[in-house]
């Protein structure tokens, strides 16, 4: 044994030092004659602190005092010493700077009752960061590889043997196990019962017998077989006939770790790391020992990591990569099987408001809400997720008749619509739901959620709250909305818009007062193209802001060269997107552009429908007034159709109303839409508001403004929007018809 133990003290790369109760050196191993340059048959005998002076007084030498006085164990670390052993990376004869090794120590105790106390000093090497995280990370190891400094003396050596954590098997040929450390004992004895439990009385109860036999044979693993505890072994793999070489491909190559399955002596398993190495002994009597270590916490961290990974932390619910990943797998099983599945796409409505009105905590509840009643809408064997936001997509698998799937969407729909309780206050939400089927609509997993998102998004188109199922047309909308997206990005970049101007005339007097710029794209292929056909898509994409910049830019420019040439200045009336109305940048933008062109501000016009205004009274308020103190006017358009407050409108920084077409139309025929314009016109002027009409297409409705007193019109019956050259043109005709007459 004490050859094997010795060979064990030489492999391992870690320096070992034992010392006796009198503090002189017992062992020296070969690492650390390689990094003192110093040879054991020298050290051997001298006391350690005569052979290294520096050490005296030090930590060093108060922890060797603890281990051989106090028996008492210690870690020290260079890195918080003022001293260390002196210990260098190359030999001090070839070095000319040498550089001294940082180093982890551990100094620990053992006793024998033949010769005393002992302490073994472990030296490890945690120069580099890689070695350091590598120490911190493997105390235990060390520990472990503690065992390996066990010396000729079988007594000594198995104390440090007996006090490693991790457990040690040394076994033969056969697989017999020669030797096993407490560590191992424990670690393949049976789990305890706790005290007192039912599951300890009734065991005690039932076979007492048994209870004492296995508490007697729980110590002994010698001379039991390794392949009965380790699952991926078996007996046929090992026998006197086997080679070295046989016997080691069953384990770890040297400094490898592998993972592998364990079984306790009452038949419960658990998983272990396990390395290993084989010992040369004598002919034919070779020994093969392996470290065990118990990875079961180890195990279960990265279960619950796993989980992170695969689940929502918030409601709990599958996340999009689990998601997918569980519809790619059903979805090869419906294939074997000719079923079909569907996949719900939801979308909450109104969520927004919460998060702004009661803050993100109540937001964040609303949603782990909304997840509990989804569970309670589909069955065991369906998949719910979040896929993001306020979105939550679900499997509902051997969906064979689509009346299965409405009848889920109907619950869903129902039980979102319920009032939630949040922070004591009831909250309302509904929701909007597309429905997509396999294999229908689709047959792999990400156009299928495709397929399913684009039905929930005309589920909102169509007054949210509903659920809609997939059809081949919106997916053709789709392609052509992405089509006009690629498009518009190259209509920018290759300046392939234009502005077109409609004038604004005084009601009373039919005096050119001023222009609304409108935005048209000139299509290489397809002509003009009119705003409707292309604005929701640069909102959607992001454009609109960059669209919106370049409108006022060129509006500005116009304005500015009309001014100069009349010397009367034109009123410049600009339409803004919600989304750019709600862009940081707006203010800066009007300011520098006024700035640039040296325009009178008082003359341009930025005209917000009445709908964007209402919906968002708060966030807007500022920016108008930030927007009026630049001079600008600011204009409500399509007023009538967004169910203004009076008490709100009569509060808004605003210059200008624009009625809304739909009045005009039937104005002059109809006296109930007549008394609509009469009362808006009375509103506007009693609020000190001008008053324009839009759509004037007959004689008739001009003449009705006139006597309604409205301020302003425009429409086909004034002029069509027109190209600037064209409205050169026009200014002059109309002015010399004017003046003729």
């Amino acid at each position: 044994m004490d050859r094997l133990y010795r060979h064990i003290v030489e492999l391992v790369d870690t320096g070992i030092v034992v010392l006796d109760g009198q503090g002189c050196i017992v062992t020296w191993n070969q690492w650390m004659e390689r990094h003192s340059g110093l040879q054991e048959a020298r050290v051997q005998g001298q006391k350690l602190l005569d052979l290294f002076p520096e050490l005296s007084n030090s930590r060093i030498d108060r922890a060797i005092y603890k281990a051989l006085e106090l028996n008492c164990p210690s870690v020290l670390s260079a890195k918080l010493l003022n001293v260390s052993f002196p210990l260098y990376r190359e030999p001090l004869s070839t070095a000319k700077q040498p550089e001294r090794l940082v180093q982890s120590i551990q100094i620990k105790p053992f006793y024998t009752d033949e010769d005393g106390q002992y302490c073994v000093i472990s030296v490890f090497d945690i120069s580099s960061s890689d070695m350091r995280e590598r120490a911190l990370r493997t105390q235990s190891v060390v520990l472990t590889e503690l065992v390996v400094s066990l010396q000729e003396k079988e007594h000594e050596l198995t104390a440090l043997f007996e006090n490693t954590q991790n457990g040690i098997l040394i076994f033969d040929r056969k697989g017999l196990i020669h030797s096993a450390n407490r560590a191992a004992v424990q670690m393949f004895a049976p789990i305890p019962l706790e005290p007192g439990s039912d599951q300890q009385e009734l065991f005690e109860l039932a076979a007492p017998e048994a209870m004492l036999a296995e508490s007697a044979g729980a110590g002994q693993l010698e001379g039991q077989h390794l392949y009965d505890f380790f699952e991926e072994l078996s007996a046929s793999q090992f026998g006197s006939d086997k080679s070295d070489a046989e016997i080691q491909a069953l384990i770890p190559a040297s400094g490898e770790e592998r993972e592998m399955n364990c079984v306790r002596n009452d038949d419960s398993e658990f998983p272990v790391s396990v390395s290993a190495n084989a010992i040369p002994m004598a002919e034919d009597d070779s020994r093969f020992f392996i470290f065990v270590r118990d990875i079961t916490e180890k195990k279960r961290a990265e279960a619950q990591l796993n989980r992170m990974a695969r689940v929502d932390g918030l409601t709990g619910l599958y996340n999009r990569f689990s998601f997918t990943e569980i519809l790619t797998s059903t979805l090869k099983a419906h294939q074997r099987s000719g079923n079909s599945l569907s996949v719900f796409f939801i979308d909450l409505d109104r969520f927004k408001g919460v998060n702004d009105n009661y803050g993100h905590d109540a937001g964040d509840d609303l949603l782990r809400q909304v997840a509990e009643r989804l569970r309670g809408c589909c069955r065991n064997s369906d998949t719910i997720s979040r896929w993001a936001g306020d979105e939550f997509v679900i499997l509902l698998p051997e969906q064979n008749h689509s009346r299965s799937s409405i009848t889920v969407a109907e619950k869903i729909l129902d039980a979102i619509s319920q009032p939630f309780e949040v922070f004591n206050m009831p909250v309302f939400v509904n929701c909007s739901i597309g429905i997509a089927q396999f294999p229908d609509d689709a047959c792999d997993a990400d156009k299928l959620i495709f397929c399913a998102d684009q039905a929930m998004y005309q589920a909102k188109a169509d007054g949210k709250g509903v659920f809609r199922f997939f059809t081949p047309e919106m997916n053709q909308r789709t392609l052509a909305r992405l089509k006009t997206e690629s498009e518009l990005r190259v209509a920018l970049a290759e300046n392939q818009f234009e502005l077109y101007y409609q004038p604004q005339i005084e009601v009373a007097t039919g005096k050119l007062l001023g222009v609304e710029a409108l935005l048209r794209w000139r299509h290489p292929e397809r002509g003009i193209i009119y705003p409707d056909e292309f604005i929701s898509v640069a909102e959607d994409c992001g454009l609109i802001c960059q669209m919106g910049e370049w409108v006022m830019m060129q509006a500005f420019e116009t304005a500015s060269r009309w001014y100069k040439r009349e010397g009367d200045p034109l009123s410049m009336s600009i339409n803004l997107s919600p989304k750019q109305f709600m862009d940081d940048g707006l203010v800066y933008s009007v300011r520098r552009l006024l700035n640039s062109v040296g325009f009178p501000a008082e003359r341009i016009v930025l005209e917000i429908t009445e709908g964007h205004l209402m919906n968002t009274q708060g966030e807007n308020l500022q920016l108008l007034r930030e927007l009026k103190l630049l001079g600008v006017k600011i204009a409500i358009d399509d007023f009538g159709m967004g169910y203004s407050s009076l008490a709100y409108l009569r509060n808004l920084p605003v210059d200008i109303i624009k009625i809304d077409r739909h009045f005009l139309q039937d104005a002059s025929n109809n006296a109930a839409d007549a008394r609509i314009v009469s009362a808006i016109i009375d509103l506007g002027h009693a609020l000190g508001l001008e008053v324009v009409a839009e759509g004037i297409e007959h004689l008739s409705q001009m003449e009705l403004l006139k006597m309604k007193g409205c301020d302003h019109a425009q429409g086909f019956y004034i002029g069509k929007p027109m190209s600037l050259d064209d409205l050169m043109l026009w200014y002059t005709v109309d002015r010399e018809a004017t003046a003729a007459h």
